[in-house]
């Protein structure tokens, strides 16, 4: 675990530098603002496309990969659904922890991991777990928080399906396999352009983590009970079911590695910006974006090292 510490580690030293000169310097808003944008609609995009170029895809192959996945995520969604309408939890707190518990970092800091981890072969493999985890938020976990405060189904499809085609990830994922499997080559001069964009993803995506989490406000301890709760799940329990799961199944963990490290990652920056237009609650979401990153230098290496 040491040396998986010390391979991760560079990672979460730029996340909590950033943290500390924001939050002792006060960079600002613009800062955060500006590096998110480059981040989400350029950096990411074409890091994820530069890596599904030149990679032969198959859905037969991808399949167990697509499953797997795709069935954990679905069953975070039932299983907070089904222990709200138990406990009878809040209406609020409901549709926070709907959309939260599916929505790790799996973007921002799970390709960064998996590449300081793996190394670079694993960025076809994380950019289609990237993927998958957007398609099933964006459908079933935007369209409840739709249906939470809109009457109309055919808005609430239209919110989806707009969602789903203006995300730049999902558009760099399938451009890039279209790309990729038309055997198309591109000039020279276009992938180096598009290589040195790629080289500036990671230390960006890990500032603008470290940005949110210095201008993040720390609150009363007593306040920070449930943020722990929810972080020990999400980093522990949820990756664990996912584990064990696959070893009740006979299959071995070690085959999705790459799925259980992400099924580990600290709650994504996106849920604060949903909380507004949904009516989220916004102290959790960020106490748990600060809280969940922070005990993830310690969870990530963890996983990564029984992987």
């Amino acid at each position: 675990m040491i040396q998986i510490l010390i391979v991760i580690a560079p990672l979460f030293l730029i996340i909590f530098a950033s943290a500390i000169l924001q939050k002792f310097k006060n960079l600002g808003a613009d800062w955060q603002k500006v590096l998110n944008e480059f981040a989400l609609k350029i950096g990411l995009p074409v890091l994820i496309f530069t890596a599904l170029v030149g990679t032969k895809f198959s859905f037969t192959e991808e399949a167990p990969l697509i499953i797997a996945n795709s069935a954990l995520i679905i069953a975070s969604f039932i299983l907070v659904f089904l222990i709200g309408k138990i406990f009878r939890i809040k209406k609020q707190t409901l549709k926070t922890l709907f959309i939260c518990f599916a929505f790790g970092n799996v973007a921002y800091l799970g390709i960064p991991v998996l590449i300081q981890v793996s190394g670079e072969e694993i960025l076809p493999t994380a950019s289609l777990i990237v993927a998958i985890y957007l398609f099933w938020i964006f459908t079933i976990g935007i369209g409840y928080l739709d249906y939470s405060i809109k009457e109309k189904t055919e808005d609430i499809i239209k919110d989806i399906i707009k969602g789903l085609i203006k995300n730049p990830l999902l558009i760099a994922v399938v451009l890039g396999l279209v790309v990729g499997s038309l055997n198309i080559t591109m000039p020279t001069i276009l992938t180096k352009s598009l290589d040195m964009i790629s080289a500036s993803v990671t230390p960006t995506v890990l500032i603008v983590i470290g940005l949110f989490i210095g201008s993040s406000k720390i609150g009363k301890l007593s306040e920070w009970s449930p943020v722990l709760l929810f972080s020990a799940i999400t980093l522990m329990a949820l990756p664990a079911i996912f584990y064990f799961g696959l070893k009740l199944l006979g299959i071995s963990p070690a085959q999705f590695s790459s799925s259980i490290i992400q099924a580990a990652m600290p709650l994504a920056i996106t849920p604060f910006a949903l909380a507004d237009k949904y009516k989220l609650n916004k102290t959790f979401i960020a106490r748990s974006v600060v809280l969940s990153t922070i005990l993830a230098a310690v969870s990530l290496p963890f996983w990564a090292s029984i992987l």
